[in-house]
């Protein structure tokens, strides 16, 4: 754990912190107030700010290897002072069961869709994690088909080829 801790510190600090140039004043002062609003309310969950969703990617990165975020946007009437936040989600939300072929020429490898040149087109994920399915529902879970524009997967690749991340400690622990 305190491995893991020295390796989010190290990595992210205190986060990305980007500032509009200062070429235009009124743009730029307006571009870093809607910025400072949106890292406030950027967390679908409501838990943590952008600072802490880069953390917890981090984390899940080193844990996992592998995390992924999807890109949620709200419409006007929820508030926000950006109408759009990120949701992070373990890779157990992917359907890893989903891979054969696909339409259209495509195929899934461990619940990710690729058209027929190899661009990633879809995600496969669960809309709940499933180890949390009997706490929730007594039904089957299915896998829901989501466009990979909506979604961001972050892994080290370490491979031509790399469809998921491996967990970065696993060679050690071998």
């Amino acid at each position: 754990a305190k491995a893991v801790q020295a390796v989010v510190s190290n990595l992210i600090g205190t986060g990305i912190m980007p500032r509009a140039r200062a070429s235009n004043a009124g743009v730029d002062e307006a571009a870093d107030r809607l910025w400072a609003g949106f890292v406030e309310a950027c967390d679908a969950d409501g838990l943590t700010d952008f600072f802490g969703l880069q953390a917890l990617i981090v984390r899940a990165m080193v844990e996992s290897g592998e995390c992924l975020v999807r890109i949620r946007t709200r419409q006007r009437e929820d508030g926000l002072p950006v109408p759009l936040q990120l949701q992070l989600l373990e890779p157990d939300h992917l359907d890893t069961a989903k891979t054969g072929e696909a339409p259209g020429g495509g195929f899934i490898v461990q619940g990710v869709e690729f058209d027929a040149l190899g661009r990633r087109r879809a995600y496969w994920l669960f809309p709940v994690h499933p180890g949390e399915v009997t706490l929730v529902r007594r039904t089957a879970l299915a896998s829901q088909r989501v466009s990979a524009e909506g979604v961001l997967h972050l892994f080290d690749r370490l491979r031509p080829g790399q469809v998921r991340g491996v967990p970065w400690f696993a060679p050690v622990i071998l």
